[in-house]
């Protein structure tokens, strides 16, 4: 890492350079392992799929928490012509619980973040679905250095500290309007370090500080999101988990949406929502169509930005169109290793790795943005960890028995034990999939807010055809305005367009 003296002169030339050169689309060396697209094959004319085409109300594309709550919000109103295509083999979304041989975890969504102001804890509490996380002193905490040596853990309270002042303080972000959100904490790490905080030590609290709070935002750096994207976010209290899986939440879908308004393994390739005929033709991979006189689109931003000049005809309009520059959808992955017995202890573990240098393999750096190891509440012989942004891109081109074979190098390493083989290992690919792009947060960069998008509201406005009808809704964690990024954030979003839809399709509305 550079000096902290060093940093604020990188800051100002990052700066520059954003201003002179706005970000391309994704980086060669960072694309997806597969090239080709799922949707490229497909084949028909317009004439053919209009032909064969079914006649449904809605059309909600996407099997997610906001697509499910669209469809469950106006079926619960009486709203029964709707159909909801999903891409994949499984409802949820970025909330995907993995289960084999007894061991549960979460490839997405863990968190319910919040008590009674989050819905999801309310349904979560209403389906006796939550449970509370072991309090701190239940955990056995370790701070080690990168070669597993014990380092002092008072450090701690100057990341809590500077979490405290540029996350959760009133006001304090309102300076750095216009600048990136970590160049808070970078201003304010010196003073709060001490002496020492340009010693590698001290560099290496800054980039833990750096990667924890690129966990809690999905980003690269902490110089990709914009502050004032960032000082939306509400905090809405103590974090809770669910007692047997967050797929636990389909329970309260399944109860109010009928199976056959589902299809699964249904990719919606193409949507021609101004034909003429006010209606929308919808066409998925297979070839089979609908006609619709309402969509609601759900589906992930990041496959939203890559695909929707394929998708899209005629093409969006500029207006909403070029805000999807502005904005991006962060990568987190997640590592998984499971014993019969768990070698560390027996309490659950909580492992905060300093590194004091980068002193690993070159073929092992992305080793380097892994900066904590714990026990899984679901499943306490499992330990897991969060791989971010570009190194979590670059570990999902590796083999899955590469990524093991990095990953016990790193726990033999950090914890000085001898570590047994797992019987257990996942690892999560949110961003190979064509159907995600990526996962958890959707943020407004420091260059869209430079291109003055202030909010996602923009991108929630509703596609009116050239007869002025409302025909296309958005909905989805990136189009709320505070809760992005959040599964509370997403069902609000389809509420919200479900009571949209519903107030169209009233008797004597212009639906």
């Amino acid at each position: 890492m550079l000096a902290l003296a060093k940093v604020s002169l990188l800051v100002a030339a990052l700066g520059h350079f954003v201003e002179s050169h706005p970000p391309t689309h994704y980086s060669p060396w960072l694309r997806p392992r597969v090239e080709a697209h799922p949707c490229d094959g497909i084949s028909g004319r317009n004439s053919s799929w209009h032909a064969q085409a079914e006649k449904v109300g809605v059309v909600v594309v996407g099997g997610g928490v906001a697509g499910l709550t669209t469809a469950k919000t106006l079926v619960d109103n009486s709203i029964s012509d709707v159909l909801l295509l999903e891409a994949q083999d499984y409802l949820g979304g970025r909330v995907r619980t993995y289960r084999q041989e007894g061991v549960v975890v979460e490839e997405g969504a863990e968190w319910i973040h919040g008590g009674w102001r989050n819905p999801v804890y309310r349904i979560a509490v209403a389906i006796d679905g939550v449970d509370t996380p072991l309090p701190d002193e239940a955990f056995d905490w370790r701070v080690v250095t990168h070669e597993g040596v014990p380092t002092d853990k008072t450090r701690y309270e100057v990341v809590e500290t500077l979490r405290d002042v540029c996350e959760r303080s009133d006001d304090v972000l309102l300076a750095y309007y216009g600048l990136a959100y970590g160049q808070c904490f970078l201003d304010k790490f010196e003073g709060e370090y001490g002496p020492g905080y340009d010693s590698e030590l001290g560099e290496g609290w800054l980039h833990y500080l750096e990667q924890i709070v690129n966990g809690e935002e999905g980003t690269e750096s902490w110089l990709d999101i914009a502050a004032r994207e960032a000082d939306k976010y509400p905090d809405l209290g103590y974090d809770f988990q669910w007692k047997s899986g967050y797929d636990t939440l389909f329970q309260y879908y399944e109860a109010s949406i009928p199976a056959s308004k589902i299809k699964l393994n249904s990719p919606v390739c193409r949507i021609l929502w101004d034909e003429g005929d006010d209606q929308v033709l919808v066409v998925t991979q297979s070839g089979t169509s609908y006609l619709a006189s309402h969509v609601v689109v759900t589906a992930s931003f990041g496959h939203l930005k890559e695909r929707h000049t394929n998708i899209f005809e005629p093409p969006l309009p500029e207006s909403f169109s070029k805000h999807f520059g502005h904005l991006d959808l962060g990568v987190s992955n997640k590592i998984q290793l499971g014993w019969t017995e768990p070698w560390w202890g027996s309490k659950p573990l909580d492992l905060d790795i300093i590194w004091t240098s980068q002193d690993v393999p070159l073929d092992r750096l992305w080793l380097y943005d892994i900066v904590n190891v714990a026990s899984v509440h679901s499943a306490p012989n499992v330990l897991q960890m969060f791989v971010m942004g570009k190194d979590s891109k670059n570990m999902e081109n590796l083999p899955k028995e590469t990524v093991l074979e990095h990953v016990m190098y790193l726990l033999k390493r950090v914890t000085q034990q001898d570590v047994p083989e797992p019987d257990f290992f996942h690892r999560t690919s949110w961003y190979n999939n064509p159907w995600t792009r990526g996962a958890y947060e959707t943020y407004i960069t420091l260059w869209g807010d430079h291109q003055g998008l202030k909010g996602h509201d923009p991108i929630t406005v509703p596609l009116k055809n050239s007869q002025g009808r409302q025909v296309v809704f958005w909905a989805g964690e990136h189009t709320h305005s505070t809760r992005y990024g959040t599964v509370d954030g997403a069902l609000q979003t389809g509420e919200r367009e479900g009571y949209r839809l519903l107030d169209l399709l009233r008797p004597g509305k212009n639906a």
